[in-house]
């Protein structure tokens, strides 16, 4: 009797552990799924994102004035939303007639920023860095 206790107590004790690794795994996948729900991406899109980034003389100008990290522009090139109504075919504002694509979300220390990238041939612009929380006074041309 003994034997078919210990036995008991084994299976309990393992099920436990089998469900607290499910519940973990199921935490985890809805943790990574849910941190970009909102981010929307289109086939042509996710190319450019992988190109070599050159910054516009613009976008450095604006990234200064606005305290915006080249780190913090790369971020939002991997974690931000798509904002389509800022977002261009095409766009006047990249050279080389490429599309632009804005893209915005919330940076390490809390600024809520838009950043506009040209999708060119071989390389992203960055072209302008908008702080969309404060409206900072800044010399660029």
């Amino acid at each position: 009797m003994k034997s078919n206790k210990n036995s008991g107590n084994a299976i309990v004790f393992l099920l436990v552990i089998i469900l607290g690794i499910i519940a973990l795994g199921v935490k985890t996948c809805r943790n990574h799924s849910g941190q970009n729900a909102e981010r929307t991406t289109t086939a042509a899109e996710g190319d450019w994102r992988h190109h070599k980034l050159v910054y516009t003389k613009h976008a450095r100008c604006r990234m200064h004035c606005r305290e915006i990290s080249e780190e913090e522009v790369e971020y939002i090139l991997t974690a931000g939303t798509v904002n389509e109504a800022k977002s261009k075919e095409a766009s006047y504002e990249a050279t080389g007639n490429c599309d632009s694509y804005a893209l915005e979300g919330k940076t390490n220390d809390g600024q809520q920023v838009r950043i506009v990238f040209g999708a060119c041939d071989k390389i992203t612009k960055v072209i302008t860095a908008i702080d969309l929380d404060e409206d900072h006074k800044c010399n660029c041309r």
